[in-house]
Protein backbone atom coordinates (compact mmCIF):
# COMPACT_ATOMS: atom_id res chain seq x y z
CA UNK A 1 0.00 0.00 0.00
CA UNK A 2 1.63 3.32 -0.93
CA UNK A 3 1.71 6.21 1.90
CA UNK A 4 0.10 9.16 1.26
CA UNK A 5 2.71 11.96 2.15
CA UNK A 6 1.22 14.95 0.10
CA UNK A 7 -1.06 17.57 1.53
CA UNK A 8 -4.46 17.86 0.49
CA UNK A 9 -4.94 20.16 -2.91
CA UNK A 10 -6.34 23.81 -2.03
CA UNK A 11 -9.62 22.58 -3.71
CA UNK A 12 -10.04 19.93 -1.11
CA UNK A 13 -8.94 22.30 2.01
CA UNK A 14 -12.15 24.51 0.46
CA UNK A 15 -14.13 21.51 0.16
CA UNK A 16 -13.60 20.85 4.33
CA UNK A 17 -13.40 24.20 5.58
CA UNK A 18 -17.31 24.70 7.40
CA UNK A 19 -19.44 27.75 6.42
CA UNK A 20 -19.49 30.20 8.78
CA UNK A 21 -23.39 31.60 10.22
CA UNK A 22 -24.95 33.39 7.52
CA UNK A 23 -26.78 35.72 9.37
CA UNK A 24 -26.84 36.83 13.48
CA UNK A 25 -29.45 34.62 15.61
CA UNK A 26 -32.79 35.83 15.72
CA UNK A 27 -33.11 39.00 18.13
CA UNK A 28 -36.37 39.13 20.26
CA UNK A 29 -36.91 42.70 18.37
CA UNK A 30 -36.85 41.13 15.18
CA UNK A 31 -38.88 38.13 15.78
CA UNK A 32 -41.44 40.55 17.24
CA UNK A 33 -41.33 42.65 14.09
CA UNK A 34 -42.30 39.95 12.07
CA UNK A 35 -44.83 38.11 13.69
CA UNK A 36 -46.77 41.87 13.54
CA UNK A 37 -46.02 41.09 9.60
CA UNK A 38 -47.15 37.77 9.44
CA UNK A 39 -50.24 38.04 11.73
CA UNK A 40 -51.11 41.48 9.76
CA UNK A 41 -51.23 39.80 6.79
CA UNK A 42 -53.27 36.49 8.32
CA UNK A 43 -55.90 39.23 9.94
CA UNK A 44 -56.26 41.24 6.81
CA UNK A 45 -58.49 38.83 4.94
CA UNK A 46 -55.94 38.53 2.12
CA UNK A 47 -56.52 34.59 1.51
CA UNK A 48 -54.07 33.63 3.51
CA UNK A 49 -54.90 31.93 6.28
CA UNK A 50 -51.52 30.22 7.94
CA UNK A 51 -47.76 31.27 8.13
CA UNK A 52 -45.00 29.42 9.68
CA UNK A 53 -42.71 31.76 11.55
CA UNK A 54 -39.19 30.37 12.22
CA UNK A 55 -36.62 31.14 14.21
CA UNK A 56 -33.42 30.29 15.47
CA UNK A 57 -30.95 30.66 18.44
CA UNK A 58 -26.88 29.92 18.58
CA UNK A 59 -25.39 28.19 21.47
CA UNK A 60 -21.63 28.45 22.16
CA UNK A 61 -20.25 24.55 21.96
CA UNK A 62 -16.69 24.95 21.23
CA UNK A 63 -16.02 21.03 22.50
CA UNK A 64 -19.06 20.25 20.84
CA UNK A 65 -18.98 16.58 19.52
CA UNK A 66 -21.35 15.66 16.90
CA UNK A 67 -20.57 11.95 16.46
CA UNK A 68 -21.28 11.36 20.51
CA UNK A 69 -24.74 14.01 20.10
CA UNK A 70 -26.24 11.23 16.82
CA UNK A 71 -25.22 8.85 19.18
CA UNK A 72 -27.33 10.32 22.27
CA UNK A 73 -30.09 10.98 19.93
CA UNK A 74 -30.21 7.08 18.93
CA UNK A 75 -30.52 5.99 22.35
CA UNK A 76 -33.32 8.56 23.80
CA UNK A 77 -35.40 9.15 20.66
CA UNK A 78 -35.64 5.71 19.06
CA UNK A 79 -38.83 6.51 17.15
CA UNK A 80 -37.74 10.22 15.01
CA UNK A 81 -35.59 9.81 12.14
CA UNK A 82 -32.43 11.00 13.53
CA UNK A 83 -29.33 11.65 11.15
CA UNK A 84 -25.85 13.29 11.49
CA UNK A 85 -24.34 14.64 7.54
CA UNK A 86 -22.60 17.03 5.57
CA UNK A 87 -22.68 18.54 2.59
CA UNK A 88 -19.25 21.19 1.01
CA UNK A 89 -22.28 23.67 0.16
CA UNK A 90 -24.29 23.38 3.75
CA UNK A 91 -22.30 22.14 6.78
CA UNK A 92 -22.23 19.83 9.06
CA UNK A 93 -26.22 19.13 10.50
CA UNK A 94 -27.90 17.14 12.94
CA UNK A 95 -31.39 16.39 12.73
CA UNK A 96 -33.86 14.36 15.06
CA UNK A 97 -37.20 14.88 12.91
CA UNK A 98 -40.89 13.43 14.09
CA UNK A 99 -42.05 14.09 10.56
CA UNK A 100 -42.35 11.47 7.86
CA UNK A 101 -43.15 13.05 4.42
CA UNK A 102 -43.15 10.12 2.28
CA UNK A 103 -42.54 6.03 2.80
CA UNK A 104 -43.45 3.51 -0.05
CA UNK A 105 -44.14 -0.05 0.77
CA UNK A 106 -44.55 -1.66 -2.38
CA UNK A 107 -47.77 0.12 -4.53
CA UNK A 108 -48.62 2.07 -1.17
CA UNK A 109 -47.21 4.99 0.20
CA UNK A 110 -47.86 6.64 3.93
CA UNK A 111 -47.44 10.19 4.89
CA UNK A 112 -48.52 12.35 7.61
CA UNK A 113 -50.15 15.70 8.49
CA UNK A 114 -48.13 16.66 11.75
CA UNK A 115 -49.43 20.21 12.67
CA UNK A 116 -51.00 21.85 16.23
CA UNK A 117 -48.20 21.60 19.36
CA UNK A 118 -48.88 21.74 22.65
CA UNK A 119 -47.09 21.30 25.92
CA UNK A 120 -49.86 20.75 28.62
CA UNK A 121 -51.61 17.71 28.02
CA UNK A 122 -54.35 18.32 30.56
CA UNK A 123 -56.09 20.08 28.09
CA UNK A 124 -57.84 19.83 24.92
CA UNK A 125 -56.62 20.95 21.94
CA UNK A 126 -57.49 24.64 21.38
CA UNK A 127 -59.38 26.04 17.92
CA UNK A 128 -56.31 27.17 16.25
CA UNK A 129 -54.38 24.02 16.55
CA UNK A 130 -57.21 22.03 15.22
CA UNK A 131 -57.85 24.60 12.21
CA UNK A 132 -54.00 24.96 11.75
CA UNK A 133 -53.81 20.71 11.63
CA UNK A 134 -57.28 20.35 8.76
CA UNK A 135 -55.38 22.97 6.85
CA UNK A 136 -52.25 20.75 6.66
CA UNK A 137 -54.56 17.71 5.99
CA UNK A 138 -56.12 19.25 3.45
CA UNK A 139 -53.40 20.70 1.94
CA UNK A 140 -51.87 17.30 1.54
CA UNK A 141 -55.05 15.48 0.36
CA UNK A 142 -55.07 17.81 -2.58
CA UNK A 143 -51.82 17.09 -3.85
CA UNK A 144 -52.48 13.14 -3.79
CA UNK A 145 -55.70 13.29 -5.84
CA UNK A 146 -54.67 13.75 -8.96
CA UNK A 147 -51.83 11.18 -8.73
CA UNK A 148 -52.72 8.78 -6.00
CA UNK A 149 -56.03 6.59 -4.89
CA UNK A 150 -57.16 4.88 -2.45
CA UNK A 151 -55.98 8.01 -0.31
CA UNK A 152 -57.12 6.63 3.92
CA UNK A 153 -56.89 9.21 6.34
CA UNK A 154 -56.40 7.99 10.03
CA UNK A 155 -57.11 11.14 12.68
CA UNK A 156 -56.38 13.39 14.22
CA UNK A 157 -54.64 11.75 17.10
CA UNK A 158 -51.93 13.14 19.68
CA UNK A 159 -48.50 11.81 19.06
CA UNK A 160 -45.33 12.74 21.72
CA UNK A 161 -42.48 14.64 20.29
CA UNK A 162 -40.22 14.04 23.32
CA UNK A 163 -40.96 14.97 27.13
CA UNK A 164 -42.54 18.04 26.88
CA UNK A 165 -44.44 18.15 23.48
CA UNK A 166 -47.53 16.46 21.41
CA UNK A 167 -48.37 16.89 18.42
CA UNK A 168 -51.96 16.75 16.39
CA UNK A 169 -50.89 14.04 13.65
CA UNK A 170 -53.33 12.79 11.20
CA UNK A 171 -51.74 9.31 9.09
CA UNK A 172 -52.24 9.01 5.72
CA UNK A 173 -52.09 5.62 3.45
CA UNK A 174 -52.73 5.56 -0.38
CA UNK A 175 -51.82 3.85 -3.74
CA UNK A 176 -49.62 5.11 -5.96
CA UNK A 177 -47.18 4.47 -9.21
CA UNK A 178 -43.53 5.00 -7.76
CA UNK A 179 -43.21 6.82 -11.60
CA UNK A 180 -45.58 9.63 -9.77
CA UNK A 181 -42.92 10.41 -6.93
CA UNK A 182 -41.20 12.93 -8.77
CA UNK A 183 -44.56 14.55 -9.58
CA UNK A 184 -45.48 14.41 -6.03
CA UNK A 185 -42.02 15.99 -4.88
CA UNK A 186 -42.77 18.83 -6.94
CA UNK A 187 -46.31 19.93 -5.21
CA UNK A 188 -46.21 17.71 -2.06
CA UNK A 189 -43.02 20.26 0.37
CA UNK A 190 -42.97 22.52 1.72
CA UNK A 191 -46.22 21.20 3.25
CA UNK A 192 -48.58 24.11 5.28
CA UNK A 193 -47.15 22.72 8.36
CA UNK A 194 -43.38 24.18 7.62
CA UNK A 195 -44.63 26.89 5.32
CA UNK A 196 -48.42 28.04 5.42
CA UNK A 197 -51.91 27.85 3.64
CA UNK A 198 -52.50 28.15 1.05
CA UNK A 199 -48.79 27.01 0.13
CA UNK A 200 -48.36 28.99 -2.95
CA UNK A 201 -49.27 32.06 -1.11
CA UNK A 202 -47.61 31.82 1.50
CA UNK A 203 -44.43 31.11 -0.11
CA UNK A 204 -44.93 33.85 -1.86
CA UNK A 205 -45.12 35.83 1.04
CA UNK A 206 -41.99 34.52 2.83
CA UNK A 207 -40.03 35.07 -0.08
CA UNK A 208 -41.10 38.93 0.39
CA UNK A 209 -41.06 38.45 3.49
CA UNK A 210 -38.26 35.91 5.02
CA UNK A 211 -37.77 35.36 8.30
CA UNK A 212 -34.57 33.55 8.47
CA UNK A 213 -32.11 31.80 6.30
CA UNK A 214 -33.40 28.29 5.97
CA UNK A 215 -31.00 26.19 3.70
CA UNK A 216 -31.63 22.33 4.69
CA UNK A 217 -34.25 23.15 7.76
CA UNK A 218 -37.53 22.40 6.47
CA UNK A 219 -36.57 20.58 3.52
CA UNK A 220 -36.26 16.84 3.53
CA UNK A 221 -33.79 13.98 3.25
CA UNK A 222 -33.73 10.32 3.86
CA UNK A 223 -32.71 6.87 1.82
CA UNK A 224 -34.36 6.35 -1.54
CA UNK A 225 -33.46 3.31 -3.61
CA UNK A 226 -35.45 2.02 -6.69
CA UNK A 227 -37.82 -0.22 -4.73
CA UNK A 228 -38.31 1.78 -1.53
CA UNK A 229 -38.09 5.53 -0.15
CA UNK A 230 -37.93 6.96 3.35
CA UNK A 231 -38.08 10.58 3.20
CA UNK A 232 -38.40 12.87 6.49
CA UNK A 233 -39.04 16.63 6.55
CA UNK A 234 -35.96 17.98 8.65
CA UNK A 235 -37.10 19.49 11.51
CA UNK A 236 -35.90 19.69 15.22
CA UNK A 237 -32.19 20.04 13.70
CA UNK A 238 -28.74 22.34 14.26
CA UNK A 239 -26.19 23.46 12.69
CA UNK A 240 -22.90 22.61 13.79
CA UNK A 241 -20.12 25.39 13.50
CA UNK A 242 -16.39 25.60 14.76
CA UNK A 243 -17.27 26.94 18.13
CA UNK A 244 -21.05 27.08 17.86
CA UNK A 245 -24.50 25.54 17.01
CA UNK A 246 -27.51 27.08 15.87
CA UNK A 247 -30.70 25.80 16.32
CA UNK A 248 -33.66 26.09 13.92
CA UNK A 249 -37.73 25.72 15.06
CA UNK A 250 -40.91 27.13 13.46
CA UNK A 251 -44.42 27.75 14.73
CA UNK A 252 -48.05 28.01 12.44
CA UNK A 253 -49.65 31.36 12.72
CA UNK A 254 -53.15 31.89 12.69
CA UNK A 255 -54.88 34.76 12.91
CA UNK A 256 -55.54 34.41 16.48
CA UNK A 257 -52.02 33.52 17.55
CA UNK A 258 -50.20 35.21 20.59
CA UNK A 259 -46.51 36.13 20.06
CA UNK A 260 -45.50 34.92 23.56
CA UNK A 261 -47.41 31.59 23.33
CA UNK A 262 -45.41 31.50 19.93
CA UNK A 263 -42.01 32.30 21.03
CA UNK A 264 -42.42 29.46 23.67
CA UNK A 265 -43.35 27.06 21.30
CA UNK A 266 -40.35 27.34 19.67
CA UNK A 267 -38.33 27.34 22.79
CA UNK A 268 -39.70 24.41 23.03
CA UNK A 269 -39.13 23.07 20.07
CA UNK A 270 -35.79 23.44 20.39
CA UNK A 271 -34.80 22.10 23.79
CA UNK A 272 -34.65 18.51 21.90
CA UNK A 273 -31.18 19.98 19.97
CA UNK A 274 -30.41 22.79 23.26
CA UNK A 275 -30.35 19.33 25.88
CA UNK A 276 -27.28 17.91 23.48
CA UNK A 277 -25.07 20.84 24.13
CA UNK A 278 -26.54 22.16 27.71
CA UNK A 279 -27.38 18.73 29.34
Amino acid sequence: MQELTAPPTPNAYALLKPPTPAAEETSRADYHQLFCTYTAQLRGQTGIRKLVLARTEDIPAPDFSPALAFRTLCSTAPRAFNCLFHTPQGGTWLCSTPELLLQQEGDYWHTMALAGTRADSSQPWDHKNLQEHALVTQHITTCLQPLASEIECHGPHTVSAGRMLEHLCTRIRFRMERAQLPALLRTLPPTPAVSGFPAKEARAFLRRHPDIVRSYYAGYLGPVNPQSAHLFVTLRCMQIFPSLCRLYAGGGLMPDSTEQAEWAETTLKMQAMRSLILP
